[in-house]
C-alpha cells in the first residue's frame, strides 16, 4: 500500500507539473501582445513650447488603416536631413522619454518624423510586428512623397523600435541606421528570461534583427548602455558582429531608458560625429 501510495503521489506530482508547464505556455502565448508591446493609450501632456514645434499629420496606411505622424522640422533649413524615429514599447510618440530625444535630434540639426503605432495613443488597432512595420513604412512613404531623397533619411529605432527599424532598413535604401538599446530578437531575449520554455516555438512577433541586420546596406551606429538590464549589451555586440561595414558601437551608461541623459556628453557626441559622417551639409543650425 505504501509503495502504491508513493507511486500515485509521484504520478500526481508529475501531472501537476505538466499542467503547470502547459498553463505557463498557454498564458504567455495568450498574453504576447501585452507582454511584448505593452500598448498604452495614454496621451500625456506636451509643453506649449514643444507643441509649437511639432506638427501632427493624420495618415492612412497602404492597408487603409489610420495612422498619425509627429513631425519636427528645421524651419530655417528645410533641406536638412531627416530622422525617421521609431519608439519603444510601453510608450507613445507623446511620452516624455521620446519628446526628450526628439529635442536632442533637433538640436543636432536634423528634422524628425515619428509614426505612432496601431493600438498606441490615439491610433486604433492591435499592435503586431506587421502593423508596426506598416506604420514605419508609411512614415518612409510620406517622406519620399514629399520629395525627400533616400540619401537624406536616417532610420532610428530604440528598444522595440530597433526591431522595426532594422526590418525597414533591410527593405529600403536609407542613408543610415541608428539603433539604441537594440536586441537580436524578441525570441532571443525571451529565451534568456524563460530558458525552460520552448520560446522559439511560442513567439509570433519575433523581430529577428539578427537575421535582417546583414541585409542593411547603410552605415550603422549602435548605442547601448553596458548597465542595461532590460536588453543586455551582448545583444548590441552580436548585432555589430553580424552587420556589414561601416558599423560602430558606442557603449554608454544610464540603463535602458536614460543613457541620453545620464551619459549625455558621449551620447550626443556619438550622434553628432555619426551625422557628420553620413550627411553632407547643410544640417540645420545646431542648438546649444
Amino acid at each position: 500500500m505504501r509503495r502504491r501510495f508513493l507511486r500515485w503521489s509521484l504520478i500526481g506530482a508529475l501531472i501537476a507539473a505538466v499542467l503547470a508547464y502547459g498553463t505557463a505556455i498557454v498564458w504567455l502565448m495568450a498574453n504576447e501582445v501585452a507582454l511584448v508591446f505593452v500598448p498604452t493609450r495614454a496621451t500625456p501632456a506636451v509643453s506649449d513650447a514643444m507643441q509649437a514645434r511639432m506638427e501632427r499629420v493624420p495618415r492612412v496606411t497602404r492597408s487603409g488603416a489610420p495612422g498619425v505622424l509627429w513631425v519636427m522640422r528645421q524651419v530655417s533649413t528645410p533641406q536638412a536631413p531627416w530622422v525617421l524615429y521609431l519608439h519603444g514599447n510601453a510608450a507613445t510618440v507623446r511620452s516624455a522619454v521620446n519628446i526628450e530625444r526628439y529635442d536632442q535630434w533637433h538640436r543636432l540639426g536634423v528634422q524628425v518624423v515619428a509614426p505612432e503605432y496601431p493600438g498606441f495613443g490615439d491610433v486604433p488597432g492591435i499592435p503586431s510586428e506587421a502593423a508596426l512595420g506598416e506604420a514605419a513604412r508609411d512614415a518612409w512613404d510620406w517622406l519620399r512623397a514629399a520629395g525627400v531623397p533616400s540619401t537624406s533619411i536616417a532610420i532610428y529605432g530604440w528598444s522595440l523600435g530597433s526591431g522595426v527599424a532594422t526590418t525597414l532598413a533591410s527593405r529600403v535604401d536609407e542613408r543610415a541606421l541608428i539603433l539604441e538599446g537594440a536586441f537580436t530578437g524578441i525570441d532571443d531575449r525571451a529565451s534568456e528570461l524563460y530558458p525552460w520554455l520552448p520560446i522559439r516555438w511560442m513567439v509570433r512577433n519575433r523581430f529577428a534583427s539578427r537575421e535582417r541586420i546583414a541585409h542593411v546596406g547603410s552605415p550603422l551606429l549602435l548605442l547601448h548602455a553596458t548597465d542595461d538590464t532590460v536588453v543586455p549589451v551582448a545583444h548590441a555586440r552580436a548585432l555589430l558582429a553580424a552587420a556589414s561595414e561601416p558599423r560602430r558601437l558606442v557603449e554608454l551608461t544610464g540603463g535602458h531608458v536614460h543613457p541620453n541623459r545620464a551619459d549625455a556628453a558621449r551620447y550626443v557626441a556619438a550622434l553628432r560625429t555619426f551625422l557628420a559622417d553620413v550627411f553632407p551639409p547643410p544640417l540645420g543650425s545646431p542648438q546649444p
